[in-house]
């Protein structure tokens, strides 16, 4: 039996051949520490006792060993128990202490290098490829899939509109019935149809895809503006995030203000034109931005 300079903690240490068993006394409840290496790291402070009855260790925080308590309710007396000899504890060896130590730091470091490594190549090899090989073209043949089809609309409109008589037949025509969820797939559609238009003007101008007049008319075009503003009024979520953060940096501001729309307008537009470096602009799309 000893008792440590811990007026809170009494030991009792048992064996020769075989780990210590400690007794350490806690808000009048005793907690059985199994071994010789943790008491060793409760002793030194690197360990404690929590609330819960477990020894935690303190860096890092995590913990040790779930212990057998009890409580005692009666002061602790001195008991002989007849016990094997005791033999001199070996005391660890400084050079594999230090030993020890080494390999755990060089275990950690080469942990943070492993894991720094797989960080930069997800980011700066693994994205950058998903995005040229993946997104870009599914993004240029969406957008030409969605200006063909609404070239095929247009033609229909138009054909239907020249084969229209002046006798007017009223029919109940069966309307299409769409969820919500289809409904604002479809509208993101149109907005992503003319965010694309806006966020490649400069790239496409310059690989000699597109004519920035015919681009710009199209981007401003009273029609479509006022159709773009509208879905976004209606529906602040409509935009996904990363659509939502390129329009905003395109724009340089924010597309609402206490949930209302700030609406676009043909001057912003013109605006990002010239700040692409385009200082040619029509007279027809000075007037629009001076109207």
């Amino acid at each position: 039996m000893r008792v440590t300079s811990d007026s809170t903690a009494e030991i009792n240490e048992e064996g020769s051949g075989y780990m210590a068993e400690h007794r350490v006394r806690k808000n009048n409840i005793i907690y059985i520490i199994p071994d010789d290496e943790l008491f060793a790291k409760w002793k030194s402070d690197e360990a404690f006792i929590d609330d819960y009855g477990r020894l935690m260790n303190r860096k890092p925080h995590r913990v040790l060993k779930e212990l057998k308590h009890y409580v005692d309710n009666a002061p602790l007396v001195q008991q002989s128990t007849s016990a094997p000899p005791v033999v001199p504890v070996r005391n660890s060896s400084p050079v594999k202490e230090y030993i020890k130590d080494s390999v755990r730091e060089t275990a950690r470091e080469a942990t943070e290098i492993i894991v720094d490594r797989a960080v930069d190549v997800f980011f700066y090899e693994v994205l950058p490829n998903v995005w040229h090989k993946h997104i870009v073209p599914f993004y240029h043949r969406t957008k030409e899939a969605l200006t063909s089809k609404e070239l095929k609309a247009d033609a229909v409109i138009t054909k239907s509109k020249a084969n229209s008589t002046d006798v007017a037949i009223k029919q109940t025509k069966p309307s299409t019935k769409m969820t919500p969820e289809e409904a604002d797939t479809e509208k993101r559609k149109v907005l992503y149809h003319w965010l694309g238009m806006l966020s490649s003007l400069k790239k496409l101008h310059d690989a000699g895809e597109m004519d920035i007049d015919s681009t710009l008319a199209q981007l401003t075009e009273p029609a479509m503006l006022e159709r773009v503003n509208a879905l976004l009024s209606e529906n602040p979520n409509l935009l996904e995030t990363d659509k939502y953060i390129v329009l905003h940096s395109l724009l340089g501001r924010d597309l609402y203000e206490e949930r209302q729309l700030i609406p676009i307008r043909v001057a912003e537009i013109t605006t990002i034109a010239v700040e692409y470096g385009y200082d040619a602009i029509s007279d027809k799309m000075e007037d629009s931005c001076n109207g």
